[in-house]
């Protein structure tokens, strides 16, 4: 996702892929499809041609993330403690978000896609989401609606160390070292909270 037009690859898949490349440039939507076209070597009405709107593009894009989602459940559910679940998704969470662009970071949350995230995305991401709540729930020892919201608090460290690298703010390996020391630092806080102000 280099931003280079690929032409082994089919046109959907050049124009998905220049899409992530354009908003990861930009960090905002909509974005230029003139720059889509350029990157991807294709012209406007080819791109019109696959995603009518705008809208269909930019879940195209997220739908090119849909594996690293995957991938975080799967190690997750892998897991040998729930502690450790939560520390490697988010690392992994990290690293591709590294790898890949930060746009997992930035476009589910941008109001340009309100409403309009494909069905396929949430359903991944909430597969997610519930894999690892399951994990907080026996760490922190609080309802399910709570560790849903324990993890999307703490998905927001994983979220800033990878803007931050990816912007070159900070170098990649201390985001890296960082994050994890967050991380642990933050289950600690959570669980010497539980145990201090124990539920129910």
């Amino acid at each position: 996702m280099d931003g280079m037009p690929d032409h082994s690859q089919s046109s959907s898949q050049r124009i998905v892929e220049a899409a992530n490349a354009v908003f990861l440039k930009g960090g905002v939507m909509p974005i230029s499809l003139a720059d889509v076209a350029e990157i991807a070597g294709v012209s406007r009405s080819l791109i019109y041609s696959h995603f009518p709107t705008q809208h269909d593009l930019m879940n195209g894009v997220l739908q090119l993330h849909v594996p690293v989602i995957e991938r975080v459940s799967e190690l997750a559910r892998r897991s040998q403690s729930a502690q450790d679940a939560l520390l490697q998704s988010a690392l992994a969470y990290f690293d591709a978000m590294l790898e890949d662009g930060p746009t997992l970071a930035l476009a589910p949350n941008d109001s340009f896609l309100s409403g309009r995230v494909s069905e396929a995305f949430q359903t991944a991401s909430m597969n997610c989401l519930h894999t690892l709540a399951r994990s907080a729930k026996s760490i922190f020892n609080v309802s399910a609606r709570e560790a849903v919201s324990s993890i999307v608090m703490l998905k927001s460290l994983p979220d800033e160390a990878a803007l931050l690298a990816w912007n070159g703010q900070i170098e990649a390996e201390i985001c890296r070292e960082t994050l994890e020391d967050s991380f642990k630092r933050a289950i600690e806080s959570m669980t010497y909270h539980d145990a201090v102000y124990p539920v129910g």
